[in-house]
């Protein structure tokens, strides 16, 4: 669930008049939607495999896919396409960022279909996620859910406050002069 930082920080940064609730709502899914991968290992669908976990799915193409497709519906959004666009596509290709930030796997499949290749980050701080909701409620599970407070939750929640912070000092400064 950590996946959904990047939305919240989004929203927290650019404002409800920019993200409204079902903007964020629609990103949270999408920042989450490439796990929807792991399927494959119930359909025999090797990992290393273009369809296999960290795959197709986590591609910047399949971002610009759902970001293309929440711009088609920004008026249920209650958003503006291109808004629609950056703040979902942004979402879900910041999951294989987050992805290629951790120090197990196979890597990133961020340019398929040009390429299946699979990429890390040079640093990998964040401890890979073990698969399954019932492997986080081991010692294991418990690492990792710190090692994503660390390394996410605490750096999103300080780049929130920071643009949160700029961006009213910015209006006041906007009110104040006109």
């Amino acid at each position: 669930m950590t996946h959904v930082a990047v939305p919240l920080v989004l929203r927290m940064g650019f404002g409800k008049a920019k993200v409204s609730n079902r903007l964020v709502i629609l990103a949270c899914i999408a920042a989450i939607l490439p796990d929807v991968d792991v399927i494959a290992f119930k359909l025999g669908i090797p990992y290393a495999s273009a369809f296999g976990h960290r795959g197709f799915s986590h591609s910047l193409l399949a971002a610009v896919i759902v970001g293309l497709l929440a711009s088609i519906c920004y008026k249920p959004l209650k958003s503006d396409p291109k808004w629609a666009f950056f703040i979902v596509s942004l979402s879900m290709a910041s999951h294989g960022i987050l992805d290629s930030l951790t120090n197990g796997g196979l890597g990133i499949a961020f340019l398929w279909p040009e390429s299946n290749h699979r990429y890390f980050l040079p640093w990998r701080p964040i401890e890979v996620s073990p698969i399954g909701i019932n492997n986080f409620f081991t010692a294991r599970g418990l690492q990792v859910i710190l090692s994503e407070i660390v390394w996410v939750w605490f750096p999103c929640l300080m780049i929130g406050i920071i643009t949160l912070t700029l961006r009213k000092t910015l209006n006041r400064r906007v009110i104040d002069n006109v």
